[in-house]
């Protein structure tokens, strides 16, 4: 039985949806040795003006499902390709914890929505629905003019900050 792994692909910020795009199609021809799924994670964001747009999750990251490495070097090849993470001569894939995070995500596509969140200030947040529904995150800013917080998650052995729209904000209950 084949194992599938996921490993963090690090591409120049502002290229990972160009990366995704160049990338999958040979991935997916049956002439490469080197197969797999590529994605990269955005959120629906929304300016002051109420235009929105779709930004990256994770600036800089693109993750690769894949069941082996054989062809690497043509992922390599693709346009803002940095590295593989640990590095590109000992490529170390995600943990079981990682990979339950962005298979969470995936459940829901690759582009999440704007959400409904509970929350106060300097407090945790609550998801209400969308990609992280049911999950709670440590508040490091929230823009309540423009609807938009920034929270913490752990991915890769760190911390990240996500910054996300949100749609309605409710206080949450103090007992908690």
């Amino acid at each position: 039985m084949t194992i599938v792994q996921f490993y963090c692909l690090y591409i120049k910020t502002g290229s990972e949806w160009d990366f995704v795009k160049e990338m999958q199609p040979i991935l997916d021809s049956p002439e490469t040795a080197c197969t797999g799924r590529l994605y990269c994670l955005g959120k629906q964001m929304r300016l002051k003006n109420g235009k929105e747009y779709i930004d990256t999750l994770f600036p800089g990251y693109v993750f690769w499902e894949t069941e082996s490495l054989d062809g690497f070097s043509l992922v390599q090849k693709g346009r803002g390709f940095v590295k593989i993470l640990q590095n590109n001569t000992e490529p170390l894939a995600l943990t079981d914890e990682d990979v339950e995070l962005i298979r969470s995500f995936l459940k829901y596509g690759t582009i999440m929505p704007i959400v409904r969140v509970t929350f106060d200030v300097n407090d945790r947040i609550q998801i209400l629905d969308g990609i992280f529904k049911g999950q709670e995150g440590l508040i490091k800013a929230v823009n309540r003019r423009n609807k938009r917080v920034n929270f913490e998650v752990e991915l890769m052995n760190g911390v990240r900050v996500i910054g996300l729209t949100y749609e309605i904000a409710k206080k949450a209950d103090s007992t908690h």
